[in-house]
């Protein structure tokens, strides 16, 4: 029991990689974070083998991965993983699309860790006790990584990031060095806060009173994060998905339908409003104004499209598995688009990416990459209209309402908690569709489809555990 104890230990120490800032390396936002990631997996899940092999409870843990593994969920996300692999050992450069390189950290042995962080974290954290402290240390992590940004952003001596004196031009970094990827952490961190609170029930009122008040200005702190690192495609992602949020609520909440509509419809129209006063002197004046700035004429936006225009030449000449991960700036050399290149402008988008989810996994990992990628989110979304639709028809007998309310386990049941399930997902996509994943979006992606997969595999069984 130790070891899993250990194991279990060990899981969680992976989710402070984030606030991780290693100043002695070439790359200090990354390098010290896929350390300390693959450290931490790697002693967890050492600890969970020889627990398997030496414990009195293995047969138990035995049965639970096996659950795991064998899970609508786990199968989708194992098969991505497995093409994954395959696409790279079948590619252009094995090696590169294997172990990566020393700026990126990404490659095959990088799936390989988020793929055991996964297992583990749906094996070893089975009851809504367990899941809460894992969520619970999630935020406090993505609160050391806010505090780490705004102590660079005021300048405090060794801390590394942009700073607020540069002014229009400043963008929240935190502890990523990348605003683009601060935007769409927070988005994660904010769901995790919510459903905790929203999940607390009557503790709010009593021991977990205190908690709850750190939460509520968890996510204060974390909305003020994602308006200052201004990233376009992750605001739009959280617009979207707040939308169909709200659609969502409409559609399950009788009661609630008109207040939600003018609710909706009073955030479209202040959004509308700055988004049409957008090149006002006022509006450019405002920390992190740039959100408001999209077009398709932006020339970020135009760089993107040279390099979507690339990757579909890439995915042309191999269009089953692609080249391999890690390979793209081979696609890039090969199929290089002049209009990339303007001596007056700037450098433009980092040419190892096709800087879209969908044109990343299609060029590098092809179609079966794409799919199997997809796959992961139509699963996600088959089990959750399955489980609301066998949960509205159990609801209508009154017994079953009765065990349904009174139950810890059945937080899932709360419409505000499903709709947060539903747009979370739909955030991701949304900003993904601009921009590639890298670790921290990775490591929130699957701690995400582990937490749903933990809802599914327990209501599946009808288990009730508090724990």
């Amino acid at each position: 029991m130790a070891l899993f104890s250990i194991s279990r230990f060990f899981t969680i120490f992976s989710l402070f990689a984030i606030p991780i800032v290693s100043r002695g390396t070439l790359f200090p936002f990354i390098v010290g974070k896929y350390a300390w990631f693959r450290g931490s997996v790697g002693l967890a899940f050492t600890c969970f083998v020889l627990g398997l092999l030496f414990s009195s409870d293995r047969k138990n843990y035995e049965e639970k991965l096996k659950k795991t593994i064998k899970s609508p969920l786990g199968i989708a996300v194992g098969v991505f993983v497995a093409i994954f692999l395959i696409s790279g050992f079948l590619g252009f450069d094995p090696g590169n699309s294997f172990w990566s390189n020393f700026e990126r950290g990404e490659g095959g042995v990088q799936i390989i860790h988020l793929y055991i962080f996964f297992l583990l974290l749906t094996t070893l954290f089975t009851s809504e006790g367990d899941w809460r402290k894992v969520l619970g240390y999630a935020v406090f992590a993505g609160m050391l990584s806010a505090t780490y940004g705004f102590l660079a952003s005021f300048e405090v001596a060794d801390f590394i990031c942009s700073f607020f004196k540069e002014g229009a031009s400043y963008r929240f970094q935190g502890s990523l060095g990348n605003p683009s990827y601060v935007a769409v952490y927070a988005i994660f961190l904010i769901f995790y806060a919510l459903y905790l609170i929203l999940t607390a029930g009557k503790r709010i009122l009593k021991r977990d009173f205190v908690k709850t008040w750190i939460l509520i200005l968890s996510i204060v702190t974390f909305f003020v994060m994602f308006y200052l690192a201004a990233t376009r495609g992750a605001f739009l992602g959280l617009i979207g998905s707040l939308v169909l949020f709200m659609v969502f609520l409409m559609f399950f909440h009788d009661r609630l339908r008109k207040p939600i509509a003018i609710l909706t419809i009073a955030i479209v129209v202040l959004l509308g409003t700055l988004f049409f006063f957008r090149n006002s002197q006022f509006i450019k004046q405002l920390p992190g104004s740039r959100i408001f700035d999209i077009s398709f004429s932006a020339t970020t936006f135009g760089h993107r499209t040279l390099m979507w225009g690339i990757a579909l030449d890439g995915f042309k000449e191999r269009p089953i598995l692609g080249w391999g991960p890690e390979n793209f700036y081979q696609i890039f050399d090969r199929h290089f688009d002049t209009e990339y290149f303007k001596p007056p402008g700037q450098f433009g988008a980092w040419f190892d990416r096709a800087h879209s989810l969908i044109f990343d996994y299609l060029a590098e990992t092809g179609i079966f990459g794409l799919l199997s990628f997809l796959a992961t989110f139509v699963v996600f979304y088959y089990l959750f209209f399955s489980f609301l639709i066998r949960s509205r028809k159990a609801s209508r007998a009154e017994e079953t309402t009765k065990h349904l309310v009174n139950s810890p386990k059945f937080v899932f049941n709360s419409a505000i908690v499903q709709g947060l399930f539903f747009a979370m997902p739909i955030a991701y996509f949304i900003q993904g569709l601009v921009l590639f994943d890298v670790l921290v979006t990775y490591m929130n992606l699957f701690l995400f489809m582990a937490f749903a997969n933990y809802h599914f595999l327990s209501y599946g069984s009808g288990e009730t555990d508090k724990k």
